[in-house]
This record gives structure tokens, C-alpha cells and sequence, in this order.
């Protein structure tokens, strides 16, 4: 038993419930003294052996009921809870005479406060039999400790320190770190002097990382932060809560006193995490952290508390509380991150931290998304790939379990991005398989930008013919040219004269030098002279070279209808003329077209 962390100050005083049976009970004389000291650890099987036969052979009814209250006491002598508290069970025997009733409930009372539960506040209040039973500030004393009532635990431990000595040495050793404890918690410093003296009884406890806990504790409330940070220290070497308790103090008084770095602070609690799990010192432990990190500008530290408190107290009031502090932090760490305010390194290793503990919210990947998009941003081409995968196959198990969860569109967006990262980086077959396995976007605007893209892909992945049946709707500029170079490439010149036609007059100015060579060529080569004249008409000015636009002028006046084709005069003209373009269009790609 340990008293509830930080004593909650409670308004009135504690109404002790050793009473606890209905409201209209009725009024019973306090219980005859507990006689726990007539219980030995030298007579323990000698006792359990002669109360386990006094019960077997007691009649059914209020004698066998008061042989289990004789065995049931003798259990909560040896602080052998929940034998015990199995015996004894919940509910009053019948048949007890009233002085039986009273020891019933203050032993089943005994039991609720030695596990750490307590007795409900309010219930009934003791009447003047009962506060005036022996044990009475003893039990009161440890309930207030259950309880953190401050006031019910002042009035009552100089009473209970009276009456522990007479209790069995298991049952004092189990208590009396509590009560010194207490002592400290309401500042009773001749009390707690002396409390802490009965330790010298016990050796055993007072090796243990209880002892050197409390005088640590002792020292901090006193102002003596080195002798206090000694104790801790010392207790911290230790396995059980108290050696847990001390590492989170340790923490506590180094950073009040700037002996301990914030990054130190959270390297220790992280240790301490480590060292002792599951129960509410585990939590404060990493309540400390989250608080430190988000204190000290460790976002991913926090976060990383937070998602721990989440994962392995999900049940605990706590968890509300750090989920919504988990949602501020997560959208603050990824904006920051996306608009490059912390460095691409420190970006990945908190994302990569982070994802072991939220990835199931349905919200994470798209965060996971703008790192992602980070990466592709600056260059980061596989590793953007492998993000936008991952975020692929989460949301598909998603879908599994929610057809609804994620739309087709949100699906297939994010395969075209894939795709781009993978194109980006040349890696073009790979892109366009991502792009042929995928789901289409249902919308027409995104299904067109869809298309568009896999037509690039597979064009440089060399597969010219499946680039050009790829149903792009909307031409931009880009498919556009690509189109046309795609013709260009088959030698289908009156496509490519299409194409380069329709590029020209949709973006006169994006109209390159390589593009006015390539349509005069393919016109040209599809018997179009009247569109490679007007081409040669201003290629002036996109050449800038004389004698190169002579040579096309001269080329281009020819006759539109030559002698017949076995003529070897007319073949040999069009040969000329065919590799006097050819040369056009080298020296205007080394022009820089």
C-alpha cells in the first residue's frame, strides 16, 4: 500500500466507512480490538493449519461464519490479501449477533484499504463506539492515505503510529512506509523523525529502495536538494515501485535545479520506462515525458510518450488527455515539417519514430502524406515512392474492413503519385506498372491527369504505342508535344504534322526551335508543303540562321508535283531535300531548340 501521488486536497473531512452495509443500517457497537499480534511468521503454519480445521469442523451457520472471520482475520494479519478477501466474500453471513456484524465489516473494511481501494467516502459516519475503537486511527490513517485526504491522515497518525507497534512485523513492514510517508506528505516532522527510526527494527526494509526513497523525500521537503538527490540515487538502483518513484524524482529535482539538460531529463524517464511498466508510476513516467518534451521543443519525444500512454493505458482518464494532446502536437510536427522548418533528417527519424504508434488513426497517413510530398519536393524520388506505397497499403486494409473509408479517387490520387516519384527518378517501367495495377479516379479532371502521366511513362519506357492510346481528353501543353514526338518517333508524319500544328497554335510562345524543325520535317515528309512553308515563313525567327532559311526556302520551292517516281532525277532531288532537313533539325537541337 503507497499513498495516491500528490494527496488531492479534499474539501470537509473523510467520513471513514468502516461501516459499509446499507444506508439505513443499524447502529453497532465497535468491533473488540484486532488481535493480529497473536499471528507469527514462526507459528504461520500452525495457526493456518488449527483456523482450517476449526472451519471445516464448525456447524453450518453462525458458528462456521465466526470460523471464517477467525480465519479471515488471521489472513489479513499476514497481509495475505487475496486469500483473504476470497474467504471472507462480499456479502454478511446470516445469524450474526451484532458485535459479529461490526468485525465482519471492519475486517472486509481492512481488506479494501490494505489493497489500496479504500472505503467509500460518505457512506455512513463512525458513531462514538467506533471512535472509540482501538484500531480505529490506525485504519483511518491508512484509509486517508487511499484516499489522499491530507486532513483525515493528519488527525490520525500520531494514533496510528501508537498502535502499529502492536500489529505483526509483516503487517508493520507493509505498512509503515505508507504512514512515514504520510507524516512527510502533511510535513509531522517529529512524527516522521520517528517513524523513520522504526525502520532500524526492520533491517530487511531498510535496505530495500523504500527507505532511501522516503529519506530523499525527507531531504527534498527539507532543502537539502544534494543530500535528497544522494537518496534517490541510491534507491533508483533498485527494482521495485520505489526505485521507480526515485528515478522519477531524480528527474524532477535535477531539472528544478539545472543539474539535468531536458535532453538528459528524457533519456532518464525513457530508462525509466524501461525498468518498470504497468501500473501508474509507468504512466507518470511517461506523463513526465510528454509534458518535458512538449515543454523543451522535443515534439517527437511527446508524441512518442503520448502514443506509449495511449497503446498501453487506453482505459486509463489519462488517455483522453494525451489523445488530444497527440492531435495538436501531430498537425504542429508535420506543417513544420512540410514547410522545411526542420531538416529533412530530423523530419524522417521523427516520422519513422512516430509511425510505430499511430499509423492505425485514420487520420496519420495523411500526414504521412506531406512527408511524402517533402521528399519528392526535394529530390527524394525512392524513398517518396516508398512512402506513397505505404500510405497505398494502409489505406487498402482500411477499405477492406470499410468499403466507405477511402474513396476511389483518394486511391488512385495517390498511385499517380507514385508514379510520379518513380518517373522523377527515371524509374519509368516501374512507374508505369504502378499506374496499369491501379485503381482509375472516377473523376473525369483527375482521370485525364491519370492518363496523361501513364502516356509519359510508358513513352519512356519505350513503349511508344501504348502511350499514344492512352485516353487523354484535355491536351495540355505537355501532352501535346509529347504526342507529337511520339508520331515523330513512329514516322507517322501526318499525325506528328496534327499534333505540332495543334501545340503551335495552343502555345505560340512554348513553341520551341526543335518543335518549328520537327513539324517542317514531318509536313515536309507527309506531302504537306503549304504547312512547312508557313513554318519556313518565320523560321527566321526561330533559328536565327540565314543561311539555313535560304536553304529551306529553296528546298520548299520546289514543285509540290514531281515527274514520275521511277525518275531517278526526281528521287535523287527528294533525297536532298530530305537530308538538307535532316541537317536543319541537327543544328537546330545544337542550337539549343
Amino acid at each position: 500500500m503507497e499513498l495516491r501521488g500528490g494527496f488531492p486536497f479534499m474539501g470537509g473531512v473523510l467520513a471513514l466507512c468502516l461501516l459499509c452495509g446499507g444506508a439505513a443500517a443499524e447502529t453497532l457497537p465497535a468491533p473488540p480490538p484486532f488481535d493480529f499480534a497473536q499471528y507469527t511468521q514462526a507459528g504461520f503454519l500452525a495457526d493456518r493449519d488449527a483456523l482450517d480445521a476449526g472451519f471445516a469442523a464448525a456447524d453450518p451457520g453462525p458458528s462456521r461464519a465466526i470460523a471464517r472471520l477467525d480465519l479471515a482475520e488471521f489472513y489479513l494479519a499476514h497481509v495475505m490479501l487475496p486469500e483473504g478477501r476470497s474467504l471472507l466474500g462480499d456479502e454478511m453471513p446470516d445469524g450474526l449477533i451484532p458485535a459479529e456484524q461490526a468485525r465482519w465489516r471492519a475486517i472486509a473494511a481492512g481488506f479494501s484499504i490494505m489493497e489500496g481501494e479504500g472505503v467509500p467516502t460518505g457512506t455512513l459516519l463512525p458513531n462514538a463506539d467506533w471512535a472509540n475503537w482501538q484500531d480505529y486511527h490506525l485504519w483511518a490513517a491508512l484509509n486517508a492515505i487511499t484516499q489522499g485526504d491530507a486532513v483525515e491522515l493528519d488527525g490520525n497518525l500520531a494514533g496510528a503510529a501508537d498502535r502499529l507497534p502492536t500489529y505483526p512485523p509483516v503487517f508493520v513492514e507493509a505498512c509503515l512506509p505508507a504512514l512515514l510517508e504520510g507524516a512527510i506528505a502533511v510535513k509531522k516532522w517529529p512524527l516522521a523523525q520517528r517513524l523513520s527510526r522504526d525502520f532500524d527494527g526492520y533491517p530487511e526494509l531498510k535496505s530495500q529502495p523504500v527507505y532511501s526513497f522516503l529519506i530523499g523525500r525527507v531531504a527534498e521537503q527539507s532543502h537539502h536538494p544534494d543530500k535528497a538527490y544522494a537518496a534517490y540515487r541510491e534507491a533508483a538502483k533498485g527494482q521495485d515501485r520505489y526505485a521507480q518513484r526515485a528515478r522519477l524524482a531524480l528527474v524532477s529535482l535535477g531539472l528544478e535545479h539545472g543539474a539535468l539538460t531536458p535532453d538528459q531529463g528524457l533519456s532518464m524517464l525513457a530508462e525509466a520506462n524501461l525498468a518498470w511498466r504497468g501500473d501508474r508510476f509507468d504512466l507518470q513516467a511517461l506523463e513526465q515525458r510528454a509534458h518535458l518534451g512538449e515543454t523543451s521543443g522535443h515534439d517527437v519525444d511527446a508524441l512518442i510518450a503520448y502514443g506509449e500512454i495511449l497503446t498501453r493505458f487506453p482505459e486509463r482518464p489519462q488517455a483522453r488527455a494525451a489523445a488530444q494532446a497527440a492531435d495538436k502536437l501531430l498537425k504542429a510536427f508535420y506543417a513544420k515539417g512540410a514547410a522545411g522548418k526542420i531538416s529533412l533528417t530530423d523530419f524522417a527519424d521523427g516520422h519513422q519514430r512516430l509511425e510505430a504508434y499511430y499509423e492505425v488513426r485514420p487520420d496519420f497517413q495523411t500526414y504521412a502524406e506531406q512527408f511524402a510530398d517533402r521528399l519528392l519536393e526535394l529530390g527524394a524520388t525512392t524513398q517518396a515512392a516508398t512512402e506513397y506505397r505505404k500510405i497505398r497499403e494502409a489505406l487498402s486494409a482500411q477499405r477492406k474492413d470499410n468499403p466507405e473509408a477511402v474513396s476511389q479517387d483518394r486511391m488512385a490520387y495517390l498511385a499517380l503519385r507514385e508514379a510520379e516519384a518513380l518517373a522523377r527518378g527515371g524509374q519509368f517501367a516501374r512507374a508505369a506498372k504502378v499506374l496499369e495495377t491501379s485503381e482509375r479516379p472516377a473523376d473525369a479532371q483527375e482521370l485525364n491527369q491519370f492518363n496523361a502521366l501513364q502516356a509519359r511513362v510508358l513513352a519512356e519506357a519505350g513503349k511508344t504505342d501504348a502511350a499514344l492510346q492512352a485516353k487523354v481528353t484535355s491536351h495540355s501543353v505537355d501532352h501535346l508535344k509529347l504526342q507529337a514526338r511520339l508520331h515523330w518517333k513512329k514516322g507517322d508524319w501526318k499525325a506528328a504534322t496534327q499534333s505540332y500544328r495543334e501545340l503551335w497554335k495552343k502555345a505560340p510562345d512554348d513553341f520551341s526551335e526543335t518543335d518549328a524543325v520537327e513539324l517542317l520535317l514531318a509536313a515536309y515528309r507527309s506531302g504537306d508543303l503549304t504547312t512547312a512553308r508557313s513554318v519556313a515563313e518565320v523560321f527566321p525567327r526561330l533559328a536565327g540562321r540565314e543561311d539555313l532559311n535560304k536553304l529551306v526556302a529553296s528546298l520548299l520551292a520546289e514543285p509540290a508535283k514531281l515527274s514520275p517516281l521511277m525518275d531517278a532525277a526526281a528521287r535523287d532531288r527528294l533525297r536532298k531535300a530530305d537530308d538538307a532537313l535532316e541537317m536543319v533539325g541537327s543544328e537546330a537541337k545544337r542550337a539549343g531548340g
